[in-house]
Formats: C-alpha cells, sequence, structure tokens
C-alpha cells in the first residue's frame, strides 16, 4: 500500500467521520458546533477569558462575543470579573453542562458505530495508531483545547488523552 493511497483513504473517512459528527451536533436543540465548543473547553479550562476562548476556538474576538453573549443569554455561561477587571472570567452553569453532554455522547455514539466491524485487538491496535498520530500535535494547551474542543472528557479522561499527556509542563490557559 503506497502512503499516498493511505492518506487519501484517511482523508476521505476522515471527510466521511466530520460529516457524520456535523449532522449529530446540529440536531441538538440550540446547539452549533461552537456554541458545543465552547461550552466543553469553558468547562475544561474553568475561568476562562474571552481572549483565551477565541484563541482556543479558533474565531474572532468579535465571534466569540458574540457566542458568549448567546450562552449567557440562554443561561449555559455566566461572566464574572476577576481580580484584573479588565478580564471577564467564563465559567459553564449547571444548564449549560446539561445542555452540551447530550452533543458530546452523540458525537461519540455517531462515531462508535464504525468501530463495530473491527475485532477487540484492531480497535485497540487502531488506539494505539490514532495517540501516536495524535500526540505530536499536542505543541500546547490553546492547540489541545482546539482538537478537544468536541471531546467527551469522560470517555478519555486527561490523564489517559495522549492530547493532555504533557500539559504540566505547559503555562495554564
Amino acid at each position: 500500500m503506497t502512503r499516498l493511497r493511505t492518506a487519501n483513504m484517511l482523508a476521505a473517512f476522515a471527510g466521511e467521520i466530520a460529516e457524520r459528527v456535523e449532522a449529530t451536533l446540529k440536531s441538538h436543540p440550540n446547539q452549533t458546533d461552537s456554541a458545543s465548543a465552547a461550552l466543553n473547553i469553558m468547562g475544561f479550562w474553568e475561568g476562562i477569558t474571552n481572549a483565551q476562548l477565541a484563541r482556543a476556538l479558533n474565531l474572532s474576538h468579535t465571534a466569540t462575543v458574540r457566542l458568549v453573549d448567546k450562552l449567557e443569554a440562554q443561561g449555559f455561561v455566566e461572566a464574572r470579573k476577576g481580580q484584573d477587571k479588565r478580564a471577564t472570567h467564563l465559567h459553564v452553569t449547571a444548564a449549560g453542562r446539561k445542555a452540551v453532554l447530550p452533543a458530546l455522547v452523540a458525537r461519540c455514539a455517531a462515531v462508535k458505530d464504525y468501530l463495530e466491524v473491527l475485532t477487540a485487538a484492531e480497535e485497540k491496535q487502531l488506539a494505539g495508531l490514532l495517540e501516536k498520530l495524535m500526540r505530536p500535535l499536542a505543541t500546547d494547551a490553546y492547540g489541545v483545547s482546539h482538537f478537544c474542543r468536541l471531546c467527551e472528557f469522560t470517555a478519555c479522561p486527561g490523564d489517559q488523552c495522549p492530547m493532555h499527556a504533557d500539559m504540566a509542563s505547559w503555562p495554564e490557559i
């Protein structure tokens, strides 16, 4: 098998997975990819600022402010002033956690179907290969936050996540 063929199959499969995940997330009321990702990142990095969230989501500051305003109006996010009054710190409310979890669980369920054709040994091998492919992408906390923005963290807790393995050596967001 040539590397080009492998890359082509991986890209095609990634596109299929992305479409299925996008459709799954859009089926949840009042949720978008960005809203789910924002709630998930804010839940992981409790007290993140608008500027930090914008960087983690790879959105403009203006788009992030609009998104946070929408989530705040829905009662999913609470903005609090910190010691530095210039920065607003974002906290997910209980309603926000309740709203995002079903979308993230559904995302995993939608993709889990693809694994049904694999034996337990093949699935373990695939997991190892995915970890090997993912690990070099974890260069800083913002990159990891963006990569893991829609991860269901109970399925892949930080101590078992290939992306979060080196987090102790990075400064906090």
